[in-house]
């Protein structure tokens, strides 16, 4: 089996480096979801996500015909809009970059919402107020997270990438992240357990 037919958008992206524009339309189709998405998690901003997005598949339309095959096409296109979205952050200067839900397990392609809303159960407004407190501390912990640990946590637990997928978006190895989620989980439980104490006092001064 030849490395296109396991891989058939290297066809694909073989005929657009030959010019061939509608073929790319193709490609866009494909992966626009996961790239639209990827950009809004990185971003947390629906509408310049959009234009990210754009911006991302523009710039692989463009260097396709210097692509060349160290992996799937897929985590090829999710480089460019990684590295695009982490561009855009550091021009703006600020630590906003994901929204997570649980950090137990990735978070389908299909999610579409953005904000976390817990769930209302009836009349229990302490433990809806007490979710939105948790889900609050958890974003300003990510938050606080260095720019490559975030980059490898959302890929891993919110797109659900392997190491060995996130290692080819990132161009890095497979140890490096591994290394990086492994200090990304430590660093958020160590800030969970320092943040518990006042998080308690808060509730108590509430009742």
């Amino acid at each position: 089996m030849t490395e296109r037919s396991q891989d058939p958008d290297r066809e694909v992206l073989a005929r657009v480096a030959e010019g061939d524009v509608e073929s790319f339309g193709v490609l866009v189709q494909r992966h626009e979801k996961r790239i639209h998405h990827l950009c809004e998690r990185m971003l947390h901003n629906p509408e310049e996500a959009r234009d990210a997005a754009q911006e991302v598949f523009l710039k692989a339309f463009r260097k396709a015909g210097s692509y060349r095959p160290r992996g799937k096409v897929y985590t090829w296109i999710y480089r460019i809009g990684v590295n695009h979205c982490l561009n855009l952050l550091r021009r703006r200067r600020i630590a906003r970059f994901l929204s997570f839900g649980e950090l137990g397990g990735a978070a389908s392609a299909e999610d579409e919402g953005l904000e976390y809303d817990p769930p209302d159960e009836g009349p229990d407004a302490a433990r809806r107020l007490e979710d939105r407190r948790r889900w609050q501390a958890m974003r300003r912990q990510i938050e606080g997270l260095p720019a490559g640990q975030r980059a490898v946590l959302v890929l891993a637990k919110f797109e659900g990438l392997s190491y060995r997928q996130i290692a080819e978006v990132l161009e890095i190895t497979e140890g490096a992240v591994e290394s990086r989620l492994f200090r990304a989980m430590q660093r958020l439980r160590e800030t969970q357990e320092t943040e518990r104490p006042s998080v308690a006092r808060l509730g108590e001064r509430d009742e």
